[in-house]
């Protein structure tokens, strides 16, 4: 089941969905990934996976095993009005694929300006164009996680999960 989760829209999360999160930046090339810890105090990008690599959605699966997350939020990338695109139907298509392979639940989360905020703060630490280039997908993710948990506080709550 995939739920999608965006300020604007009223939202209410599953009980199913607890800490800690994988969260998926998924781009045309790339895919950023990231996680949470099970406080969700830190947030950190941890890899980039290949869209053209047929296993991505089972490395994706491999990495929220690792970690122990019981959920997936995917970066959603929506216009700047707020409705959907082609890249929009290609996340939710690359999302299904996931959804398939795992009985995690998958959250859907709006993505806009995410890359740019990920680009800001790279520089703001001093990286080069290159290194910026190497980290711009997980730190992208790791913005998506952010925005998720600040716009859900109840996930952090003691009774929650």
């Amino acid at each position: 089941m995939i739920v999608t989760s965006s300020s604007t829209t009223d939202f209410t999360l599953s009980t199913s969905l607890t800490l800690p999160l994988l969260a998926l930046d998924i781009g045309g090339k790339r895919i950023g990934v990231a996680v949470c810890d099970r406080l969700a105090i830190s947030v950190r990008g941890i890899a980039c996976l290949f869209r053209k690599d047929q296993a991505w959605p089972r490395q994706a699966l491999k990495l929220a095993a690792d970690y122990g997350c019981k959920g997936i939020v995917i970066g959603l990338p929506l216009n700047m009005d707020g409705s959907e695109g082609l890249q929009s139907a290609d996340c939710r298509k690359a999302a299904a694929e996931l959804g398939q392979l795992s009985d995690l639940p998958l959250v859907m989360q709006d993505e806009r300006l995410s890359s740019w905020t990920a680009k800001e703060r790279l520089y703001a630490q001093g990286l080069n164009e290159k290194k910026v280039r190497e980290r711009i997908d997980q730190t992208a993710a790791a913005v998506i996680l952010e925005d998720f948990l600040a716009a859900h506080p109840e996930l952090k709550e003691p009774h929650h999960g």
